[in-house]
C-alpha cells in the first residue's frame, strides 16, 4: 500500500476514534488540520454523526460492483499483468471508499460492538400450520386453531387436534381396501406440525417439508417418503419393518427414534441415530451403513457415497424441542436453518462470510431481530434486514 493510501486509512481512523470520543490530542490535531482544508471536509464529518444516513451509505457502497468498475478503469490505461490489475483494484476500492471506511469502524464498534441490524418489521419466529392433502385430492390447510375430524376414502378417520394430526378407525368400520389410501402433509417455510401415523409412529416435521403417507399400512411393510427433514419414533413392529424413502437414500428399522434430514436442496442425506438402531442405505448403489446411538449416518449426493461418523445428536434433535444448536457451524448452514423457519431470503454480499464458524443454542421463538443479536456478537459480520431479506457482510 502507498504512503498516499495509509494515509488515508490513517485519517479514517482517527475520524472514527474522535466520533467515539477516543480521539488523543495528537489525533485531534490531525483531524483539525484536514477540517481546516475545505468545507467538503466539514460536511464529510458532520455526515458521520448522522447514524442513519451512515448506514444508507454502507448499504449503497455494498451494491457497488467494485471490480467492474475498475476494469473499465484499467481498460482505458491498457493494463496487462493480472497481479498488478488485482492489488490495483483493492487500491482503488480503498481510495473510494474513505468516508464508508471511517463511518464502518464507528457504526461497527459503538453500542458494545453490534453489528448494523435495521430491522423495518418485528420477523416472528414460524408456527404451527400444513397443509393436508387427502387421498380423496382435498387440500386442507392446517393452522393453531384448525379442529375438525375428516372422513377418509376407506373408513378412516383424519383427526386434527393441538397441533397434530392423527387416525382412529371407527369400531363399527372395517378398512378391507387392499391398495393404500395415501396422504400427504406439506409444511410450508416458517411452519412446523406434528403427525402420528396409522400404526401410532409420531413423527415431528420440520419447515420446508412433505411427507407421503399410507392412511393405514397394509401388507408386510411399512413405508413413507419424505423430502425435508423429520423426527420420528417408530412404533415397534418386528413383523413389519419402518422404511423412510427419500430421493437419495432410505432408512429402515423396527422401532427407533431418529432424524432424517433430506432436503433437495442440500448436498447431504443425513440419518441420526438416538436410540434403537436402523440401517441407512444408498438408492443409486444399495450400499448400506447400519447406525447405533450416537452415530449418523451421510449420503453425499453427488458421489453417492455413504459414510457415519459419530456425533452429538442434540445438535441435530434439538429443533423438535424448540430449540437451534450449533457447534463451530457455517455461517451459510446456519443461516439455511434459519431461513426455512423465518421464511427469509438471504444474500452474501462478501462470500468469504460463509464459512465464518458460529457456536450457540438459540431459542427459536425469539423474533429473528434477538437471533441476530446473538449471532453478531462474534463480531466478524455485519447484517442488513430488509422487510424479509437478510444482507450479510464479513467485516
Amino acid at each position: 500500500m502507498s504512503q498516499k493510501e495509509n494515509n488515508i486509512f490513517q485519517l479514517a481512523r482517527i475520524i472514527a476514534a474522535s466520533l467515539r470520543g477516543k480521539a488523543n490530542d495528537e489525533e485531534q490535531r490531525t483531524l483539525r488540520e484536514w477540517l481546516s482544508v475545505s468545507t467538503r471536509n466539514e460536511k464529510i464529518y458532520d455526515g458521520f454523526k448522522d447514524g442513519k444516513r451512515l448506514e444508507q451509505k454502507i448499504v449503497e457502497s455494498r451494491q457497488i460492483n467494485w471490480e467492474k468498475d475498475y476494469q473499465q478503469f484499467i481498460t482505458k490505461r491498457q493494463r496487462t499483468r493480472k497481479n498488478r490489475r488485482m492489488k490495483t483494484i483493492i487500491r482503488y476500492a480503498a481510495i473510494l471508499t474513505l468516508p464508508i471506511v471511517a463511518a464502518s469502524i464507528f457504526l461497527l464498534q459503538k453500542n458494545d460492538r453490534q453489528a448494523i441490524v435495521s430491522i423495518s418489521e418485528v420477523i416472528k419466529p414460524g408456527e404451527h400450520k400444513a397443509v393436508l392433502i387427502t387421498g380423496g385430492g382435498d387440500r386442507i390447510t392446517l393452522s393453531d386453531s384448525t379442529l375438525s375430524p375428516i372422513q377418509e376414502q376407506n373408513g378412516m378417520i383424519v383427526n386434527v387436534m393441538n397441533n397434530k394430526v392423527f387416525y382412529t378407525l371407527p369400531e363399527d368400520s372395517l378398512c378391507t381396501q387392499e391398495s393404500p389410501i395415501f396422504n400427504t402433509l406439506q409444511i410450508p417455510r416458517g411452519g412446523e406440525y406434528f403427525l402420528t401415523l396409522a400404526d401410532g409412529t409420531e413423527v415431528w416435521l420440520n419447515a420446508e417439508t412433505e411427507i407421503r403417507y399410507p392412511v393405514q399400512f397394509t401388507g408386510n411393510k411399512r413405508v413413507v417418503y419424505l423430502d425435508g427433514e423429520a423426527y420420528f419414533t417408530v412404533a415397534p413392529d418386528k413383523k413389519k419393518p419402518f422404511t423412510v424413502v427419500s430421493t437419495h437414500a432410505s432408512v429402515s428399522v423396527l422401532g427407533t427414534q431418529f432424524n432424517f434430514r433430506a432436503y433437495p436442496d442440500e448436498q447431504d442425506v443425513q440419518t441420526t441415530l438416538v436410540s434403537g438402531s436402523v440401517i441407512m442405505q444408498s438408492e443409486k448403489y444399495k450400499q448400506q451403513v447400519k447406525l447405533v446411538p450416537g452415530e449418523q449416518g451421510v449420503l453425499e449426493k453427488r458421489s453417492a457415497n455413504l459414510t457415519k461418523l459419530e456425533v452429538n445428536t442434540y445438535l441435530y434433535t434439538a429443533w423438535k424441542d424448540g430449540r437451534f444448536a450449533f457447534r463451530d457451524a457455517r455461517l451459510e448452514d446456519l443461516f439455511n436453518i434459519l431461513a426455512r423457519w423465518y421464511d427469509l431470503s438471504v444474500f452474501y454480499q462478501s462470500p468469504e462470510a460463509k464459512d465464518i464458524r458460529f457456536t450457540g443454542d438459540l431459542n427459536k421463538t425469539d423474533d429473528f431481530k434477538s437471533i441476530l443479536k446473538i449471532i453478531e456478537q462474534n463480531e466478524r459480520v455485519t447484517f442488513t434486514v430488509n422487510q424479509r431479506t437478510v444482507f450479510i457482510q464479513a467485516k
